[in-house]
C-alpha cells in the first residue's frame, strides 16, 4: 500500500520583519510586481510542507536528508493550503495547493521531492569555504543583469537562535501548535529562510521572489549557538522578463557544516 501523509493549513499573514523587508510581502510591493495582494513568503509554505516531510521520513530526514522544491504560484494569506507527501519509487512527492475553487481551480503553490541520505544534484552545489559572519557597511550597492557579482563570495551573515527563538518559529511564525516544536532543534525551514536576507546583506533590493530551493541536510541543526551562512551567485539569466540568479550557500555552527542550500530567487520582477 502506497504512504501518503496528508494535512491542511491556513496561510496565515507573514510576521513582521526582522531584518531588511522584502516589498513583495507588502500590498504595495506586490501589486507593483504585478500581484492582487501581498505573497505569502515561499519559506513559510515550505515550513508546513517540512512538517510532513518529517512525519513521511522521520526526524533522521533534519541531519541526513534533502529537499527540492519549487514555488510555482503565489500563495496569499487566508487561503487554506492541502499538502500532501507520497512515496515514489526511489524519492517522495510533496505537493501544496491551494483548495478547489469553483472560478479557478486548485492553485498548486509548492511541487518538490524529497529522501534521506545524500541528493543527486549535491555534487553540483558550488558554495564559498565558511567564513565567520561579518557586519554590513551603512550603504549597499545593487546590480542589474549584466553586472551580476557572478562567483564571488557575499558577506557572511549570522544569528544566534535560543530554544525559546526556535520554539516561537513554530508557533508564531507558522501559526502551528507547540508539539509540533522538537525541542532543541531548528525548524527546518529556517535553514531555507537565511538565504534571501544574506542577499539583503549584501546589496540592496526591490520586490523579490522565492522561485526554488534546494537543501541538503548534513548535520543536526541545534538551539542556543551561532548559525552563520555564506553563499556565492552562480547563475544569473533572464525568463519572461524576471532577472533570476541562483547562489550556492552553506549553513554552519560552532560544529560545522549543518547544511548545503541552492537558492534560486528572481531578483527584479519584470516592471520593477
Amino acid at each position: 500500500m502506497q504512504k501518503v501523509y496528508t494535512n491542511t493549513v491556513v496561510a496565515t499573514p507573514d510576521p513582521p520583519p526582522k531584518g531588511v523587508p522584502n516589498p513583495i510581502h507588502d500590498a504595495d510591493g506586490a501589486s507593483a510586481a504585478g500581484y492582487a495582494g501581498a505573497l505569502v513568503a515561499g519559506v513559510r509554505t515550505y515550513g508546513w510542507a517540512s512538517e510532513s516531510i518529517v512525519d513521511a521520513l522521520s526526524e533522521q530526514w533534519l541531519q541526513d536528508g534533502w529537499v527540492d522544491f519549487r514555488l510555482p504560484r503565489p500563495l496569499f494569506a487566508g487561503e487554506p493550503v492541502d499538502i500532501e507527501v507520497r512515496a515514489g519509487d526511489d524519492c517522495w512527492h510533496v505537493l501544496c495547493q491551494t483548495a478547489d475553487d469553483t472560478d479557478t481551480g486548485a492553485r498548486v503553490v509548492l511541487k518538490g521531492t524529497a529522501g534521506l541520505g545524500s541528493a543527486p544534484w549535491l555534487d553540483e552545489l558550488q558554495p564559498p569555504a565558511p567564513a565567520p559572519a561579518a557586519d554590513a557597511p551603512d550603504s549597499l550597492p545593487s546590480y542589474d543583469l549584466d553586472s551580476v557579482p557572478i562567483c564571488q563570495p557575499l558577506r557572511p551573515l549570522g544569528a544566534y537562535v535560543s530554544n525559546d527563538a526556535a520554539c516561537s518559529m513554530v508557533t508564531d511564525d507558522l501559526s502551528l501548535p507547540a508539539t509540533r516544536y522538537r525541542k532543541g532543534t531548528l525548524p527546518p525551514y529556517f535553514l531555507a529562510a537565511r538565504m534571501a536576507p544574506l542577499t539583503r546583506h549584501n546589496f540592496t533590493y526591490g520586490p523579490t521572489i522565492h522561485a526554488r530551493s534546494q537543501i541538503q541536510h548534513c548535520a543536526p541543526a541545534l538551539t542556543d549557538r551561532q548559525v552563520t551562512v555564506g553563499a556565492q551567485i552562480v547563475d544569473a539569466y533572464e525568463r519572461n522578463g524576471h532577472w533570476y540568479q541562483v547562489l550556492d550557500g552553506l549553513v554552519t555552527d560552532t560544529d560545522g557544516v549543518i547544511a548545503r542550500i541552492r537558492h534560486h530567487t528572481i531578483f527584479r520582477p519584470r516592471g520593477t
